[in-house]
């Protein structure tokens, strides 16, 4: 009996010991919630493992003082996530149209150097596409026996003019003709008064261009025959260019209320060209519903080429409308969303109805006023930090007329 109530009695201390060695359970207070960072849709009320990625849970604390949809940042992760504010006010907007543009050589500056004169083409001086050429400056040196012959003519009439002046033929209106011949052949007035002084004709002539530029074209090699009028070269001047771009029939109205337009280069610099629109196809092209529009861009460097992409901006007649940067915007499927800074320092999202916008400013019709201050960098970092300790979409259930009865 003795042995069955010591048994009895070691149970007690066994059963006693356990309870005694098992761990409270974690309280989790009201405002802490476990949740994941690639699942930020999972809120769970203890740590675990995420049901969906498997990775850990994180610990989320939520200020209890802190309004819905409001977040507080330090002045470190503010730096960190290079976040900028900027004053609402009433600011110049207008509508615009946003094109697709090449830029391409202005025809008006494109000028040919062609052979005058039948010949070979003896020293080409310009071989490569892109070489500057200047005014004056030597391209070619030509072979004509056809040249020559013209040289001795003209030497001729001049001795039989200084011999024979006052006889018949009339040998200074002969010598006349010929120095004009030579001139239509592409001889320059130094080169006739240095055929004057030595007396000597050449077979070979070195040719000048009359135009500078840049080579986009060389048509001969050393050693070809050439015709009369045949090209040599295509210059082109950059000094100014092109910029042609494509656009809609039914935006064409719009070309009625502007001739402003805005040229820009993206792969060169941020810097806007302004110019105007020179030139409208008048018809449309082949299978399409698009006409052709054009702007003349100054190009004093050099820096544009041919060739180059740029976006082409039209603008229209402004006014002046309460408009944040384009970019503040968080468009979604339940509407668009700025986030402000309030007098707290906090950062609070805020649901807006938009008007007219272009590539830089956007329009706000409802949910903004003058002198409130919005994020224009870094709403979207805002944006995702909110649903990531929310754990749910920040603007849901908004409702414009309930946000402006606060306001």
């Amino acid at each position: 009996m003795s042995y069955l109530i010591k048994n009895i009695a070691l149970m007690v201390l066994l059963l006693t010991a356990a309870a005694c060695n098992q761990s409270t359970p974690e309280v989790v207070p009201d405002n802490v919630y476990y949740t994941c960072s690639m699942d930020p849709q999972v809120m769970e009320k203890k740590p675990g493992t995420c049901p969906i990625c498997k990775m850990d849970l994180v610990r989320v604390e939520v200020d209890p003082n802190q309004k819905a949809g409001e977040l507080k940042l330090s002045e470190q992760q503010i730096q960190l996530a290079n976040i900028q504010t900027d004053t609402v006010r009433l600011q110049p907007l207008g509508e615009e149209i946003t094109l697709s543009a090449t830029l391409k050589e202005n025809q008006n500056l494109v000028n040919v150097v062609t052979s005058r004169i039948a010949g070979r083409v003896e020293r080409l001086f310009v071989r490569n596409i892109g070489e500057p050429v200047r005014v004056g400056q030597v391209v070619f040196e030509l072979y004509s026996e056809e040249l020559a012959a013209a040289q001795q003519d003209y030497l001729l009439a001049l001795q039989s003019k200084k011999r024979y002046a006052d006889t018949e033929p009339n040998f200074a209106r002969i010598a006349d003709a010929a120095r004009n011949k030579l001139l239509l052949w592409g001889m320059t007035e130094r080169q006739i008064a240095d055929l004057e002084q030595s007396g000597k004709p050449g077979n070979t002539l070195p040719f000048y261009s009359k135009y500078s530029g840049i080579a986009t074209e060389v048509s001969v090699a050393e050693g070809d025959y050439v015709a009369e009028g045949s090209p040599v070269l295509r210059l082109a001047n950059l000094s100014t260019l092109w910029a042609d771009a494509q656009l809609y029939v039914s935006d064409l109205p719009f070309l009625g209320k502007t001739g402003e337009a805005l040229v820009e280069i993206p792969s060169i610099s941020d810097q806007k060209l302004r110019g105007v629109v020179s030139f409208v196809n008048p018809s449309l092209e082949a299978s399409s519903k698009i006409v052709m529009v054009r702007v003349e861009i100054p190009n004093p460097g050099g820096h544009y080429q041919p060739g180059m992409q740029a976006w082409m901006t039209l603008k229209g007649k402004a006014r002046n409308a309460i408009a944040v940067p384009t970019n503040a915007l968080i468009r979604g499927k339940d509407g668009t969303t700025v986030w402000l800074k309030n007098q707290s320092g906090a950062f609070e999202s805020r649901m807006v109805k938009t008007g007219t916008t272009n590539r830089d400013f956007t329009e706000i019709t409802e949910g903004l006023q003058a002198g409130e201050e919005v994020v224009v960098s870094g709403a979207y970092l805002l944006h995702s930090e909110l649903v990531f300790k929310k754990g749910a979409n920040p603007m849901a259930g908004h409702d414009m007329e309930n946000e402006h009865e606060g306001h």
